[in-house]
């Protein structure tokens, strides 16, 4: 078996080699370059011939089609940051200003999404007798529970089950793909039990938050102007290829003298210091079989479901009424075979060419995953059909793309902040060991550029080459 040889100049150099190139490991290997001016030696491996994992963007005919995520929180600085430092500040786009309500599918129908008291009580959406549950929350003392309680419960305990099965749901629930009566509160909207322990209620926590006062018209969500796969397509560039092996897959990671022996499926092997596990969780497991059988054990028990995505492109003509939104939820009691669906050309300028409009439908998550795994020209004929019955669209559309993401979106069950302290404890055990990505702290954009910047910094400062990273060329440092 053949072993990578850095050359002779940096035989003292330390080497990390990150696996896995989605967003998280390639964040990870560009502020790794910078943070430790080129003084540590990185390579990226990914088992596909692309890099950026569920970032994908397909731009064809005028339109901008996503087939991963399409967009990120604008509060959360990181992923702000990162294109900032990779010159794409100019590229950051709001969303499309002006009124643009989402709506939540219910009885056929498509309600807004009562923003406010007064939206609210006009809302029809929502029954008086569940209005009513809702305000009394207010009066409702708080449980007391210690530790970890699932987004259903809390919601169904403050405000009553119709606000949960109508708004709460879809909303909370749909961010992770997940069913809101496993998912954990702790882990994904902990400021909402905080308000409750603060405070003794949610809505007069809510009401005594400071404004800000920032009264400005500050967009909630950010994209790129030319999809998300520019920021992808920015840190390949700024990591640089000699840095880079792609299409390449990792059979095992072994202990080997102190160091690491990373073996590809080729036959080649790799020696590192440190390894960053930028995988899921699941392929992380596989990995770490032979380094400790216990924690590979707990990687393989978070859940992970399958999910796809259905674009269509449609000619504005072809529309029974304008768009006039930004898209809908849609409730599990419905019944119906979508979670949810984007008016993307709404929702940002310039992902349909003049006089077309693109709309994205989602399909799958926890409880419905077989609808994700149909045949493309199934799941196209499933989003045409719940696309007209929701809006009336019933032309053929001009463009359809599918996307089918399988085991790709982790499920953050309830107690899984402890277990990924726990897992974190484990791996720290060994030297030179990390964890990464979307399995861990938060599966949004914002979320794996900051988790990435956290292992780098934890890593950096063992050896104490830690900086604050810079914007520019990557230093030249050996890589395999």
């Amino acid at each position: 078996m053949g072993s990578g040889q850095c050359g002779e100049t940096d035989r003292d150099m330390k080497q990390t080699i990150i696996i896995g190139g989605g967003l998280t490991g390639l964040t990870a290997a560009y502020y790794l370059q910078r943070s430790t001016g080129g003084k540590l030696g990185v390579t990226l491996i990914e088992s596909a011939p692309r890099l950026g994992g569920k970032i994908t963007t397909v731009r064809e005919g005028g339109f901008v089609v996503e087939g991963g995520p399409d967009s990120f929180l604008a509060r959360k600085a990181g992923a702000v940051e990162l294109c900032r430092m990779l010159g794409l500040e100019d590229q950051l786009q709001p969303v499309r200003e002006g009124k643009y309500p989402t709506f939540v599918w219910s009885e056929r129908k498509l309600h807004p999404l009562p923003m406010g008291v007064r939206p609210m009580l006009k809302s029809r959406l929502i029954s008086w007798p569940g209005k009513l549950r809702m305000g009394a929350e207010m009066l409702i003392p708080p449980a007391g529970i210690e530790g970890d309680e699932s987004v259903g419960s809390f919601m169904r305990r403050r405000f009553g089950s119709e606000l949960l099965e109508k708004l709460a749901g879809p909303l909370l629930g749909g961010i992770y793909s997940a069913d809101p009566e496993k998912l954990s509160l702790e882990s994904t909207f902990p400021f909402l039990q905080a308000l409750e322990k603060k405070y003794g209620s949610v809505l007069r926590g809510w009401m005594k938050r400071p404004s800000g006062g920032d009264k400005g018209s500050r967009s909630m969500f950010l994209t790129l102007r030319g999809g998300l796969l520019q920021l992808s397509e920015a840190l390949e560039k700024a990591i640089g290829q000699n840095s880079i092996l792609r299409g390449t897959r990792v059979a095992a990671v072994l202990p080997k003298r102190g160091r690491y022996e990373v073996v590809l499926e080729s036959g080649m092997s790799l020696e590192a210091d440190d390894v960053v596990f930028a995988t899921p969780a699941h392929v992380t497991a596989e990995l770490m079989q032979y380094i400790d059988t216990a924690l590979a054990e707990r990687l393989r028990a978070i859940r992970y479901v399958s999910t796809a995505t259905v674009s269509l492109g449609f000619r504005e003509e072809d529309l029974p009424a304008a768009l006039h939104g930004f898209g809908f939820v849609v409730p599990r009691l419905e019944n119906r075979r979508i979670s949810a669906c984007t008016w993307s050309s709404t929702k940002f300028e310039g992902r349909a060419p003049e006089g077309h409009v693109l709309l994205r439908v989602f399909v799958g998550g926890d409880g419905a995953e077989a609808l994700a795994e149909k045949t493309d020209d199934a799941l196209v004929a499933l989003a045409r059909q719940e696309v007209d019955a929701s809006t009336g669209i019933g032309a053929e559309p001009v463009l359809a793309r599918v996307y089918r993401w399988q085991k790709g979106n982790p499920q953050y069950d309830v107690g899984h902040r402890a277990r990924v302290k726990e897992m974190e404890l484990m791996a720290s055990a060994h030297r030179g060991i990390y964890l990464a990505g979307a399995a861990y702290h938060g599966a949004g954009v914002p979320d794996c550029i900051e988790n990435a910047q956290a292992v780098v910094k934890q890593l950096a400062e063992k050896y104490g080459m830690y900086q604050e990273p810079v914007a520019g060329k990557a230093v030249p440092a050996a890589a395999y």
